[in-house]
């Protein structure tokens, strides 16, 4: 099998666009192994009526649309590198959010992107593609040009049905298209299995970097008694349920002490839980940080005894592995990105999304427990973190798809 990889998506770290690095820590790492990576990042564009809305009310629109919405008017190819992987952001059109691209735009950036192998010398000896649309297209399109190369997608969607409706009776054949299916979580894989059966595939899980996974960070002491120190990191927006955290702690601790740190932006329900803290006199238990790059976070984590979000939606969710790595008794959601690696009361323990009152027997469980059996849930959060290095899920990642027709 040939290195040359062919990286298409619809988010990537980006000079005209926010984007988070999910996608780029699996290409630095096979860059790092020797492959050559050439990265596309499509960046949707609407009617100028959307744009103009959405100016007038970006909070409204990243609400309903996403975290990240589209109001730039770009409309150029920009070429950058990220740590040293050339990335080209590029604009495609489509008339409505979430809704399929209209074939006159598949087939200008078709154009666009065998203009760019060209220019490059660049022939891919492998395809893969992140996110469903317009990817999946695009890569079944490329299929004919480059035959003889391996074609991936990874999904990082649940909402089947929706693809379905994009494609409607199109949809088969264009999975039939796809040589392996990454699925980034258990339940995408259920949700996909349920509507169109089974496809070869392998599990897409995010890696933990190497900071988090040094050892030299001060033991985490468990005793017999309650935990005391709690940290939530991530959006407060209403789907993480941040105030849960807060409230559960509140009824389990009454007046005895703990202390809570939220990590992560100010955003919609940041109001709301702060009115909670001021209005049950909790100021002195639990503190605001904010937003913190990712690797001053460790800190954080090191002090703390237990991370907890009990998110819906949540497709993988990086922070739980994060919190994990540095020992933190970790509590996540049932049926979300967390099921299958969280193995309730083994190496962390498992809560239904926003429910506070589960929640608050979760919490009673663990401070229940010995200091030993404390101590074990975290030594085995730890070896699960660990199995899950940013190096490791990156080579079985890559050989998946090298191995996709065998």
């Amino acid at each position: 099998m040939g290195k040359n990889i062919l990286f298409l998506t619809t988010m990537y770290p980006d000079r005209i666009r926010r984007g988070t690095k999910v996608c780029h820590y699996f290409t630095y790492e096979w860059s790092k192994m020797g492959y050559n990576v050439l990265v596309v990042n499509y960046r949707s564009m609407f009617p100028p009526i959307y744009t103009t809305v959405a100016g007038w009310f970006p909070k409204l629109a990243e609400r309903f649309v996403g975290n990240d919405v589209e109001m730039d008017r770009n409309m150029e190819c920009n070429f950058h590198e990220e740590d040293g992987i050339p990335v080209y952001s590029t604009p495609i059109f489509k008339y409505i959010p979430h809704g399929k691209y209209p074939k006159r735009s598949i087939d200008k950036k078709l154009q666009e992107l065998q203009t760019i192998m060209k220019d490059r010398q660049f022939v891919p000896d492998m395809i893969i593609g992140h996110f469903y649309n317009p990817q999946l297209e695009l890569i079944n399109r490329l299929k004919s040009f480059y035959p003889d190369a391996p074609t991936c997608l990874v999904l990082h969607e649940t909402q089947m049905g929706v693809i379905r409706g994009n494609y409607k009776r199109d949809i088969e054949k264009l999975l039939s298209g796809i040589d392996v299916i990454g699925f980034r979580s258990y339940p995408i894989k259920d949700c996909y299995e349920a509507e169109y059966g089974q496809h070869k595939h392998f599990m897409c899980f995010s890696g933990v970097s190497q900071p988090y996974l040094q050892i030299n960070q001060q033991e985490k002491n468990f005793s017999d008694g309650p935990l005391t120190q709690y940290i939530y990191v991530g959006q407060l927006i209403e789907r993480k349920y941040p105030i849960r955290v807060v409230e559960a702690l509140n009824r389990v601790y009454a007046d005895k002490p703990f202390q809570l740190n939220y990590i992560g932006k100010h955003e919609f329900v940041y109001p709301k839980v702060k009115q909670y803290v001021d209005d049950n006199n909790l100021n002195d238990k639990v503190s605001f940080v904010g937003q913190v790059p990712r690797d001053e976070i460790i800190k954080y984590y090191d002090q703390a005894d237990c991370f907890i979000m009990i998110s819906r939606d949540e497709v993988f969710g990086l922070v739980y592995l994060e919190a994990m790595a540095r020992g933190c008794i970790t509590v996540a959601s049932k049926n979300e990105g967390m099921q299958g690696i969280i193995e309730d009361g083994v190496n962390g323990f498992l809560c239904e999304a926003g429910n506070g009152e589960e929640l608050c027997q979760i919490i009673r469980r663990i401070n229940n427990m010995s200091a030993s059996e404390k101590k074990a849930i975290s030594e085995k959060a730890r070896a699960t973190a660990i199995a899950l290095s940013d190096y490791n899920v990156a080579k079985t990642y890559i050989e998946a798809v090298e191995n996709a027709r065998k």
